[in-house]
């Protein structure tokens, strides 16, 4: 009989509990919401702002008819993870050209520059789209802003401490914010770094990556629970259980990241299994802490008692990593398919008709809140990625079993 995959879902409440129908993964299903949500971005690119939601006190606002949040510039991280997810999705999609010509329209806009501060990640991320198109393209213009940020970088380096410095009067205290004193980081900058070594042929750009990967992993690794802390301000905070507070969003960066750069380590480089070692461990740790209905809580060791609500970056990220993995060879398909589909199967649940993925977290640094009709655009490029990957692996499922 056909494979049906049978789960345990959230009601639109996120009160846990409600049985939903029973859903089935189809390469067919999955193209077509993944389409949907990447169609839906883009028609309502320009006026995004609108559908952004914001924390506490400052959402109830907008809903009493306060300011609506806007839009995100081209440049910024929030933009540079959908274009990242963009840019897996029309590899697979039936019109490629559509949502290719939409990102190069993005990068010509922008006349390919990194955003504007010279030493932030964040500043950094847009440019994975940028190289993916030049490995295609070989257009110079694709490549040359980023080298040369890169070649400064490598020029001027920063080299304090990455312990947390804040912000306000202490924002300057280290060097946090120029190097990658945070784990977001490590999807903002690292893909970009090999990506450039890849396009390139210059080793430089992977060796100072690895440095500082390797700096950023030494502070916030735990070497026992197998996960990131967000930064080194959060070692003393602790859920409502009493275990150590991993916010599921950071970890998604850092697990998303991996599975974005590890294609583009070369294969006979002696740093390459530091990096599958490090993603199969969070993996495995990954798949303990999954939740129920599919999706993993804001703190990921907080329960669905500490997290009532559910979350759709953090999961997207994880499905993404969890399905490329399986579909690299790097996971063990009967250990980590289910989860994965059980993932995807709540994450559908969140899809709007109109393809809005709802119960996205707004920008934050830790757990926090998340509404059924507010999105991201960071999110919807993680749901983008992980649709690209579950429609890899749901062809490679057999039609039987």
């Amino acid at each position: 009989m056909k494979r049906i995959l049978t789960i345990m879902m959230l009601c639109a409440s996120g009160l846990p509990g409600f049985t939903a129908e029973v859903k089935q993964a189809t390469p067919e299903s999955v193209k077509a919401l993944t389409k949907r949500v990447a169609d839906w971005q883009i028609r309502t690119f320009e006026d995004s702002g609108k559908y952004r939601g914001l924390s506490g006190k400052r959402m109830e606002a907008v809903r009493k008819g306060g300011k609506t949040p806007a839009k995100h510039h081209d440049l910024t991280w929030h933009m540079g993870a959908l274009y990242a997810g963009m840019d897996k999705w029309r590899k697979i999609a039936d019109n490629p050209a559509k949502y290719t010509d939409w990102l190069k329209m993005i990068g010509n806009r922008n006349s390919w520059k990194l955003h504007k501060r010279p030493y932030h990640a964040d500043d950094h991320t847009v440019g994975q789209f940028y190289l993916s198109l030049y490995e295609e393209t070989k257009d110079p213009k694709m490549l040359k802003p980023t080298q040369e940020r890169f070649d400064w970088i490598l020029a001027n380096p920063k080299t304090g401490s990455l312990k947390w410095g804040g912000y306000g009067k202490d924002k300057h205290s280290t060097d946090c914010h120029y190097r990658w004193g945070w784990c977001d980081a490590l999807f903002m900058a690292p893909p970009v770094w090999a990506r450039l070594s890849k396009v390139t042929g210059q080793k430089k750009y992977l060796d100072f990556m690895d440095q500082e990967y390797h700096a950023t992993y030494d502070l916030l690794w735990d070497k026992k629970d197998h996960l990131f802390w967000r930064d080194s301000s959060f070692f003393p905070k602790r859920e409502k259980n009493g275990r150590n507070l991993y916010w599921a969003r950071g970890n998604g960066w850092v697990f998303g990241g991996l599975a974005l750069m590890i294609p583009d380590l070369p294969k006979n480089w002696e740093g390459r299994t530091f990096y599958v070692n490090l993603y199969k461990q969070m993996a495995e740790s990954l798949k303990k802490c999954q939740r129920q209905d599919g999706t993993w809580s804001m703190g990921l060791l907080g329960g669905v008692e500490g997290y009532p609500t559910r979350e759709t970056s953090g999961t997207s990220f994880y499905t993404f990593g969890l399905a490329w993995g399986v579909n690299n060879g790097l996971l063990d398909r009967a250990a980590f398919e289910p989860a994965v589909l059980k993932a995807w199967n709540a994450l559908a649940d969140c899809v709007t008709e109109e393809g809005l993925l709802g119960y996205v977290q707004p920008v934050g640094a830790a757990p926090g809140d998340s509404y059924a009709d507010k999105t991201e655009v960071y999110g919807i490029g993680a749901f983008l990625a992980a649709g690209t990957e579950v429609y890899k692996l749901t062809r490679a499922l057999p039609a039987t079993q």
